[in-house]
């Protein structure tokens, strides 16, 4: 078994990143397994197992659906590393603007963008005019809600929508997993989302969220889906940008969405994400062999772990 080091960081962000989280800090891990590099990023408040248990496990042989994310990362990267070639051998999807308090549609739009994506469920009635801003500008909206509304909450919120509904591309984990209630909504029109446990809840009409962190399932033919980041280390948004590129580029890129990689924006400026570049909604490819920042990954002080 190749040898894992790992070297942990704290993230800092202006603000709430979702509707069940109140952290401005977040910590993750970079992880180095053989020659290659991968990213351990948990939200507890989604599910993760803390990071320390991570460690723990992955230390142990053990596995969770973060830690498998990882080793297929560093596997993937490491290949290509030993190759001397990138992992970005094809164009990065475009992206959705990712939007915060304050942000305008017209900078959004100003910039190349047509979709935007809003955090909800922490206060429906901000939120609506936050919906209404952007839509009546034209933007197709993509709804999250993490899970933070009940059934009949959220069918309120739904119908107070009016007309901005047919703006309304997807409602990404709009309440807890229940089957009848998830088909409640289908039945009431809401185009479905989904994200947490794909494989168990997706059904025929849905979109499915791909977060390559976590998991490389994808939905069956000829369902939509797109690839997101999982709010993490500029190391994992770039793996899931990767990935992104790999399927536009292949059989199923022809039913690949308007993707979620842009997520930079929400933490504080660090050497890693400083070395991240833009091109109107689309990330370009990182210099360096394998998802790039060669120089700041040799440079890291490495702990080993097993």
């Amino acid at each position: 078994m190749s040898p894992i080091h790992h070297w942990r960081y704290t993230l800092r962000s202006a603000a709430a990143l979702n509707a069940v989280s109140g952290r401005r800090e977040h910590e993750g891990a970079l992880l180095r397994i053989g020659n290659g590099y991968g990213c351990l990023h948990p939200w507890p408040e989604l599910g993760d197992l803390p990071l320390d248990e991570q460690l723990a496990r992955l230390a142990g042989g053990g596995a969770t659906s973060l830690l498998d994310g990882a080793r297929r990362c560093a596997a993937a990267d490491g290949r290509a590393r030993s190759e001397g070639r990138s992992l970005f051998e094809n164009p990065i999807p475009e992206s959705h603007w990712l939007a915060f308090p304050g942000d305008r549609p017209e900078e959004a739009g100003a910039e190349g963008f047509d979709r935007v994506k809003l955090k909800i469920g922490r206060d429906p009635v901000s939120e609506r005019d936050e919906i209404r801003a952007w839509g009546e500008a034209g933007f197709f909206l993509r709804l999250d809600a993490n899970e933070s509304f009940d059934e009949a909450t959220f069918l309120r919120f739904w119908e107070a929508l009016g007309s901005l509904r047919e703006r309304v591309e997807l409602v990404e984990d709009a309440i807890p997993w229940e089957e009848k209630s998830w088909e409640n909504l289908r039945r009431a029109g809401v185009p479905l989302a989904v994200d947490h446990e794909g494989e168990r809840r997706f059904q025929s009409g849905d979109i499915a969220v791909l977060k390559p962190a976590r998991t490389g399932w994808l939905p069956p033919e000829p369902a939509p889906y797109l690839v997101t980041s999982y709010l993490d280390h500029a190391l994992g948004q770039m793996w899931a940008a990767a990935e992104a590129s790999r399927l536009l580029a292949g059989a199923e890129g022809g039913r690949l969405l308007t993707c979620g990689l842009m997520t930079h924006r929400c933490f504080a400026p660090d050497p890693f994400f400083e070395c991240i570049r833009c091109e109107g909604s689309r990330l370009l490819p990182p210099e360096g062999t394998g998802l790039g920042f060669d120089d700041l990954l040799e440079g890291l002080p490495w702990t080993p772990l097993t």
